[in-house]
């Protein structure tokens, strides 16, 4: 075999995950499916410093610093907070891309792109991959296979993992908008601007921001719904001219099993997102150290049983499941609220006790830190402790039967 993993999909999390199996002495291969890493952008670039000290990134990559946020509710109630701390970086998000995957090709690994890859079979030493592109095919044989192709993995579902409970759809754009306060961003509640979602706005200097806003349900159009943000705060959006659209989806749940027969999932394709803001550099990231940690041992040891894989998932549970189990608690929660509910819950936010516990929790990779300091507010309480008591009837009730 020429290669001992191939890596299919080339984003952070793949590349992460290659370098750091490559780093071990072993042979890999990325196959990506865009003709260039890093693009099309499909993020904000919103990431903590904790994200960039963790990769050694380069300061040269910040473009911007944020300070503080304006909650826009349904009813026209805005909640302000602003501080001295940083409280995220707005970055050059396909150079980062970028830089990654030149660490990985320092390492060793082989990256190929433009390259449309997929599971082809298994053996008892081995699986084939198909690799297709421009003018051609063709197959190569590895130990293991690392599905790194996004939100609708084709090697997720070639192993039949388990689906996310949800899947949002967004609908983006880098657009010339004079920011007032560059600092700060703009956040959008609202069922009829977006249902299950938010709507964002962030500044990359006083003339340029990335917009953009996400929905839950098939039956939504995000576009449909990001023309009516923009249409509902003419005095944020007046003047913006659209320089580049974009669109994606993000995964929101938390998988039972990301691991298979010679496979393993990292990032998206292992909903190795966060259900609250949908943030998934930072968990992806996270995901290909614990990846690679596996992937090395196991081929070491000469066993790429499901049952010796399994050990990701321990893993990953141990990491981040308390994190995503409780995230999800609140954005089911977050499910139940009418506008109504949020223009009273976003009065109740703005007092400035409740503006100094967001200051000092506020946290865009563990964000259900401030939301469990939120289950004391009182709107929020509200649904937090009847959600609990619906729980204790369900129960009950399942018990007599």
């Amino acid at each position: 075999m020429k290669h001992d993993v191939v890596v299919i999909g080339g984003g952070p999390a793949g590349c992460e995950t290659a370098r750091l199996i490559a780093e071990k002495g072993y042979r890999v291969l990325v196959a990506e499916e865009h003709r260039q890493i890093g693009e099309p952008l499909q993020c904000s670039g919103l990431v903590s410093l904790r994200t960039l000290q963790a990769t050694a990134m380069p300061d040269d990559l910040i473009i911007n610093q944020i300070h503080g946020a304006f909650v826009h509710s349904p009813g026209g109630e805005t909640l302000f907070f602003r501080e001295q701390k940083v409280y995220a970086l707005v970055i050059d998000r396909a150079e980062f891309d970028r830089t990654l995957s030149e660490r990985a090709q320092r390492a060793g690994v082989e990256i190929l792109t433009g390259v449309r890859a997929g599971i082809g079979e298994f053996f008892t030493d081995g699986v084939s991959v198909k690799l297709k592109f421009r003018g051609g095919e063709s197959t190569v044989r590895t130990c293991l296979v690392i599905g790194a192709d996004g939100a609708n993995s084709r090697v997720a579902r070639r192993i039949s993992a388990p689906k996310a409970e949800d899947m949002i759809r967004m609908c983006a754009a880098e657009v010339e908008l004079q920011c007032r306060e560059k600092d700060m961003v703009h956040i959008f509640l609202g069922g009829d601007i977006a249902p299950g979602w938010f709507g964002w706005v962030i500044p990359v200097d006083e003339k340029h921001a990335r917009v953009g806003i996400g929905v839950s349900g098939r039956d939504k159009h995000p576009r449909t719904f990001f023309n009516k943000m923009v249409k509902a705060h003419p005095g944020i959006f007046q003047g913006m001219k659209i320089i580049r659209g974009t669109s994606g989806v993000v995964p929101v749940g938390s998988l039972a099993r990301i691991y298979g027969r010679r496979t393993l999932l990292v990032g998206d394709a292992a909903c190795q997102t966060k259900p609250i803001s949908g943030g998934g550099l930072y968990l992806g990231l996270l995901g290909a150290e614990l990846c690679a940690k596996v992937a090395a041992k196991a081929l070491a040891k000469g066993n790429l049983s499901p049952h010796f894989l399994r050990e990701y998932q321990r893993l990953w549970e141990k990491e981040m499941a308390d994190e995503i189990q409780t995230a999800l608690r609140h954005r089911n929660i977050f499910l139940t609220m009418s506008d109504r509910d949020m223009d009273k819950l976003i009065r109740f936010l703005s007092r400035p006790l409740w503006q100094g516990i967001i200051s000092r929790y506020g946290d865009i990779d563990y964000p259900s830190r401030l939301a469990d300091k939120l289950s004391f507010a009182g709107p929020w309480a509200e649904k937090f402790i009847m959600a609990g008591f619906k729980k204790i009837l369900y129960y009950c009730s399942a018990t007599r039967a």
